[in-house]
């Protein structure tokens, strides 16, 4: 397997919080992220890694063995062979049948399951029910020294986990549409944003600087108070779009160094996935400064759109001249030159030629005599 999917099990297994992780032996793995298909493990096959699947069904039939981790979302997950490590279902159905035997933990949120009563299952079973969600409302008026943990849901780590993940899924979603139907201004954005990077950013920052100021303009305005809203979802697309543009230049990088060939929206969509990883782990890292690097990158996005003008027109514009062609004509013996290839100054006109021969016999004569 190669070390970009192997990358991409171990940021989906490890930020996404979704279960502990099992012991497993030390050995090879065979880890597989699958996109969009579905998969199955047929009577007898044993998989030594991790199974990941997005939006495919998953089937492991009887006597199958998974020696790892199984996360399956937006599908249909049959299990009836073995799993040594935990099995995670989101968005999907989860059928547990008769032979199966799970040697760790069963996750299903959002998912309807059904479980055989003769299947083994060594660990806990947490559904979306399982899950506090707790409302506490501050019933004073007096400012509180800290924050209420209003919803203190998201103070789970399972459940921060999984807010993270769908997140990082969203935005890869959104990015592969915008890439899926803007490809020619994505790649016009991107390419602008690699070739000035400085004047890109410099024009993002600019624009960040002055929009709460224009913005507040706008709204104390009665008469152009309308052009606020619009001015805010105008400033919200070149920012999507520009993240589209850069996360679409990393994915053709990533792919280029592993030697794949994807399509634009698939790179897109990878970039996107790892951009979001590293910038928001840095901000776990580096509470206080950790935003900045991602509010760089959204600066130098922001910037190249505002100077391809939404991605319609390249920047810099390469000055068109136009060039003459330049056409061969080759040169007949006893026929003039076209008046038009000829140069009046250094090409004698043919009566001239003509002329110039009997002088030079005449001349050549005298000298003999």
């Amino acid at each position: 397997m190669n070390t970009t999917r192997k990358l991409l099990v171990l940021g989906l297994l490890i930020l996404a919080l979704l279960i502990p992780q099992s012991a497993q032996a030390a050995g090879p793995k065979d880890d597989k992220v699958i996109f969009g298909s579905n998969y199955t493990l047929h009577e007898g096959e044993t998989l030594n890694g991790d199974l990941v699947v997005f939006g495919g069904n998953v089937t492991l039939e009887r006597d199958s063995t998974v020696n790892g981790d199984v996360v399956a979302m937006g599908g249909r997950v049959s299990v009836d062979g073995t799993i040594n490590g935990d099995l995670v279902a989101m968005g999907g159905y989860l059928e547990i049948k008769s032979q199966a035997h799970i040697n760790g933990e069963v996750t299903a949120l959002g998912s309807g399951i059904e479980r055989s009563e003769e299947a083994q299952i060594n660990g806990n079973i947490v559904t979306s029910g399982d899950i506090p969600l707790e409302l506490n409302f501050p019933t004073k008026l007096d400012i509180p020294d800290k924050t209420p943990r209003i919803f203190s849901f998201w103070h789970a780590p399972l459940a921060a986990g999984l807010w993270f993940l769908f997140q990082l899924l969203i935005w890869t979603g959104v990015t592969i549409l915008v890439v899926l139907f803007f490809q020619e201004q994505s790649e016009t954005v991107s390419q602008a944003a690699l070739e000035q990077p400085a004047i890109s950013i410099g024009i993002g920052l600019l624009i960040v600087i002055l929009t709460p100021i224009v913005l507040l303009a706008l709204i104390v305005t009665i008469l152009l108070s309308p052009l606020s809203l619009i001015a805010i979802l105008i400033l919200f697309v070149g920012w999507g779009l520009g993240w589209a543009a850069i996360s679409l230049e990393v994915g053709k990088r990533l792919m280029k160094a592993a030697n794949q060939t994807w399509t634009p929206a698939l790179y897109a969509g990878l970039g996107m996935f790892i951009l979001t990883l590293i910038l928001n782990g840095f901000r776990e890292v580096v509470p206080c400064v950790g935003w900045l690097p991602k509010f760089f990158v959204g600066m130098w996005g922001l910037g190249a759109v505002a100077l391809t003008k939404f991605g319609t027109q390249r920047y810099p514009q390469s000055a068109a001249v136009d060039v003459p062609e330049v056409v061969d004509v080759p040169a007949v013996a006893g026929e003039p030159l076209p008046e038009a290839f000829a140069d009046p100054g250094e090409l004698p006109s043919p009566e001239g030629e003509e002329e110039a021969v009997p002088e030079a016999e005449a001349d050549g004569e005298a000298s003999s005599e």
